[in-house]
């Protein structure tokens, strides 16, 4: 019951209330543990208040100026994480998520079979922000335009980001992202190469995905050892799946360029030590190289906001008012949070979320 508490510290007041339905529930992601074996704090995937209950609230209460009318544009962890803060303040909440179901990256996330658990976080928010009032519209993409209709007080944009192919000097249409493969958008290939500059979940989650599906799997990552960003507790059942589907590991490899090989492809690989070009010829080049921030909502946006969209990040961490007033005459003040402002984590994306609204 060690990590069930740190993602829920009040399980037992939720049992004498008779509300086990609203306990947040561990996911068993590991994250606590790992951090700990880093020398880290202990802190919660999916309860950024854990860890630092001096600065951020278990327990959000109602705001002094209550019944504002809130939008959050994108239904993933920060997105419901703003809308469930802002409902529990009492403001008049709506959360407009493009996709027919919510979730966002968490969704992908969850594919890999072993992972199915990380829904968990997904189904606790939604149900959490409609129950505290906020009303959640899947299927619904929104423009600046449709947002200035709602004539909105406050707009947090949670749109996240997408796959970033962009590096590659050649090929970059030739590219799969492991959201490709993993949402089952493309199915794997014979031979798969997968490239991972992320040095998280994402990229070996997917050469495992491919791995177990039959393909011939070859793991490439210009770090010095496998997915560092993974902890303890979670690489070595990636490690077995490795070891059990004869995944090849090279380390210390940029990919370059993709290239037609006949009806093949070939991946320019470059040592970054030996500085030397090699060439592997492949059906498939899998690519994991983060998101780029999804934004152009929030920069067609900005300039019509009170704050233009700025975030004071130092009085933030320090719990002072974070959205500066630069144009006091308009009608809505602008924040982002998550992917959307840069390519993180799920912790990050809550986090910003928390922290950011807890006050509005």
């Amino acid at each position: 019951m060690t990590r069930a508490h740190l993602a829920d510290p009040h399980i037992v007041a939720k049992i004498r209330a008779g509300e086990e339905e609203r306990i947040r529930p561990c996911v068993g992601v590991g994250y606590c543990i790992d951090r700990i074996y880093e020398g880290a704090d202990a802190l919660c995937l999916h309860n950024p208040a854990t860890g630092r209950e001096g600065e951020l609230p278990h327990v959000v209460t109602p705001a002094r100026r209550p019944g504002q009318r809130a939008l959050v544009v994108g239904g993933g962890p920060g997105g419901l994480e703003a809308a469930r803060v802002l409902a529990l303040r009492g403001h008049q909440v709506t959360l407009f998520e493009a996709a027919e179901k919510l979730g966002g990256q968490l969704r992908i996330a969850a594919q890999l079979p072993r992972r199915r658990d990380l829904l968990g976080i997904v189904d606790w928010l939604a149900s959490e922000a409609e129950l505290a009032g906020a009303e959640l519209r899947t299927g619904s993409y929104q423009e600046a335009e449709t947002i200035l209709a709602e004539a909105p007080e406050i707009v947090v944009i949670a749109t996240g980001g997408l796959p970033d192919t962009g590096f590659l000097r050649a090929g970059e249409e030739r590219a799969v992202t492991t959201w490709d493969l993993l949402s089952g958008q493309v199915p794997p290939g014979q031979e798969v190469l997968v490239f991972d500059d992320g040095g998280s979940h994402a990229g070996i989650s997917a050469a495992e995905f491919a791995a177990r599906a039959g393909s011939k799997v070859h793991y490439v990552t210009p770090e010095r050892s496998v997915a560092p960003e993974v902890g303890g507790t979670n690489y070595p059942a990636y490690f077995k799946a490795f070891g059990e589907h004869d995944v090849t590991i090279q380390l210390n490899r940029r990919l370059r360029a993709i290239r037609s090989a006949g009806n093949r492809l070939s991946a320019e690989l470059w040592d970054e030590y030996a500085r030397k070009t090699t060439e592997m010829t492949l059906d498939q080049v899998v690519v994991e190289h983060g998101v780029k921030p999804l934004d152009e909502l929030y920069f067609a946006l900005k300039p019509l906001s009170r704050n233009q969209g700025e975030t004071d990040l130092r009085a933030s961490r320090e719990g002072r008012p974070a959205l500066p007033l630069r144009n006091p005459e308009a009608g809505f003040l602008l924040l982002r949070v998550g992917d959307a402002v840069a390519s993180r984590n799920v912790h990050a994306a809550l986090l910003d979320a928390l922290r950011l609204c807890k006050d509005l």
